[in-house]
């Protein structure tokens, strides 16, 4: 597939030419790296939390993470592979290459439309729709702290029935699995964050969103402002996201009626 933008392409040197795609990889896997370690932070701070509150993150939630922690060590491997093959070049060389290299940087953005280079720009939006889906899975635990902190929430049932045990490398926690009976008669599975007496049932406040991170039982003003802290920060990532979705969709769009041909864009 060809490039629909060539830096370098004008420069006699072929050796600076190639330098300087070096450097835009190097350039390009970083911001990948940058990208797949705050989507890596982003999820492995909602497993925690939720841990924490008693609503334990799905499997695919945990597999996810897990393969944004190995694409983030696959970027970390590429940067520094190119940037040990840019030590190898003669002085003079970089030296011609790096204003080069500089002046077409924009096209690394992530809302530039087409990308110079579609395997790192892909690579990025992989990480970047991850923190959007994060974002929707701490929305609700926003929600329900807020209902939580302002009494907007109704009181239910929980019965307990059994305790559990979770351990990290750092420490272990034991909850208390039971059923919420909410006001309908309805009867969901639970867990509070606290050993209590099992067979004896109690209040608590029920949760106003009961899906993603919001079917944590929240039991004091604190765990509902760390809850909120923590789900905020999420969210907040999620809408630069968006914002950065849409400002593609525009590039997009003006690319589409400047260029209905649609040429083909590079994966170099």
């Amino acid at each position: 597939m060809r490039s629909t933008s060539q830096p370098g392409a004008n420069v006699a040197d072929p050796e600076v030419a190639a330098t300087v795609r070096l450097m835009h990889h190097r350039h390009g896997w970083n911001l990948a790296a940058v990208t797949f370690l705050i989507a890596f932070g982003l999820g492995y701070g909602a497993i925690a939390n939720g841990n924490q509150e008693g609503a334990a993150a799905p499997s695919w939630f945990v597999v996810l993470t897990i393969a944004l922690l190995v694409m983030m060590l696959v970027s970390i491997i590429l940067v520094v592979a190119y940037s040990v093959a840019l030590r190898r070049k003669p002085l003079a060389v970089l030296e011609q290459a790096a204003p080069i290299a500089a002046r077409h940087r924009h096209g690394s953005r992530a809302h530039h439309y087409p990308p110079r280079h579609a395997v790192t720009w892909v690579a990025r939006w992989v990480g970047m729709v991850v923190i959007l889906v994060v974002a929707v899975v701490s929305l609700p635990a926003v929600v329900d702290a807020t209902a939580y902190l302002t009494g907007a929430e109704n009181t239910a049932t929980f019965y307990p029935m059994s305790h559990q045990t979770n351990c990290d490398r750092y420490s272990c926690q034991t909850f208390t699995d039971g059923i919420l009976k909410t006001g309908n008669g309805a009867g969901i599975s639970a867990s509070w964050q606290t050993v209590v007496p099992l067979g004896k049932p109690f209040q608590v406040r029920e949760p106003v969103w009961r899906w993603g991170l919001g079917l944590a039982l929240i039991n004091s003003d604190g765990t509902a402002v760390i809850a909120l802290v923590v789900s905020l920060l999420i969210d907040g990532a999620g809408v630069l996201v968006v914002i950065w979705m849409t400002r593609l969709a525009l590039n997009w769009r003006r690319y589409r009626r400047r260029d209905p041909a649609k040429a083909p864009v590079s994966t170099a």
